[in-house]
């Protein structure tokens, strides 16, 4: 079947809603460059890290409105070349949605800092009965993160389906569709798991007098180096497209299709997943053990 001009695939149009996302993704990294420029008069611990999630978020979201104003751009002709031009603006898109997806939940994770470094910086002034208030505070930015990533994973899972249909001019079968729900849904899962046990160490840290709460700084380098990969290797691969042979995309090469995928719905996952484990938290454990090496040494 040749589809529309609007490449409309099950009631909606990638073509039609390339404007709008590529001025989201700009304004969203707009906002994080004034961030960025902001957290510089920080001297806290917490600056490293939020700005190390929000200056590759910077990057990601660019590149992605970038490549979303290329998508506005194509058009259609009235026969013989559409298909693959609809190919290359689904394929084009799946790719943008997932670098938008990974660059916000990067935003939001920066945010769930800036919240529990807040919190934690007034909570050693305050009164006993404002502990609760900041401690609030702190887990609002956690749990604002698993939101964002949550968002993102059921999003790309519906994305990748549409991605699919759209290429092969079917619905996938009920196995694929069963196989990426159920990747979301793992995902999704493992998230929840890992905000929760973060933000309820530092909720059990903040309403204790007896530990000074402080925030572990836990690696980011998989997240920060995932979102620049991904920035970098989706927008070339979504760049690259055009200059596939058609046959690659209107009778679907299943490389290409699985590189999409793995992509466009995989990685920014990934990406995700590692963001919430990096959630603000405080290692009890070690602080609890620092107070016995004290102790055993005074003794």
């Amino acid at each position: 079947m040749i589809p529309d001009e609007l490449c409309t695939s099950d009631t909606w149009s990638p073509l039609a809603a390339a404007a709008g996302h590529s001025q989201l993704a700009g304004v969203l990294g707009g906002f994080l460059i004034t961030a960025i420029a902001l957290l510089f008069d920080r001297n806290s611990r917490e600056g490293v890290h939020i700005l190390a999630l929000f200056s590759s978020a910077v990057l990601i979201l660019m590149l992605d409105s970038f490549l979303f104003s290329l998508i506005s751009g194509n058009q259609t002709p009235d026969a013989g070349e559409r298909g693959a031009v609809c190919a290359i603006s689904w394929t084009q898109t799946a790719l943008a949605t997932g670098m938008l997806a990974a660059g916000t939940t990067a935003l939001f994770g920066g945010l769930g800092w800036m919240l529990a470094g807040h919190a934690v910086n007034r909570a050693g002034a305050a009164d006993t009965d404002d502990i609760a208030a900041y401690s609030f505070l702190a887990d609002l930015g956690g749990w604002l993160t698993f939101a964002a990533a949550m968002s993102s994973t059921l999003i790309l899972s519906e994305t990748t389906v549409d991605y699919l249909r759209a290429v092969y001019d079917r619905s996938p079968s009920d196995a694929v569709v069963a196989a990426i729900t159920t990747t979301a849904a793992l995902a999704v899962l493992v998230e929840f798991l890992f905000v929760y046990v973060r933000t309820r160490e530092l909720r059990r840290s903040l309403a204790s007098a007896a530990e000074q709460t402080r925030l572990a700084l836990r690696s980011i380098k998989v997240a920060t180096i995932g979102l620049v990969g991904l920035a970098v290797v989706a927008g070339w691969f979504a760049l690259s497209v055009p200059r596939f042979p058609r046959g690659w995309l209107t009778e679907p090469n299943l490389a290409v299709v699985a590189v999409v995928v793995a992509l466009a719905f995989a990685a920014p996952i990934f990406v995700a997943t590692a963001i919430c484990y990096s959630v603000p938290s405080t290692d009890v454990r070690r602080i609890r053990l620092r107070g016995r090496q004290s102790r055993a040494t005074s003794a």
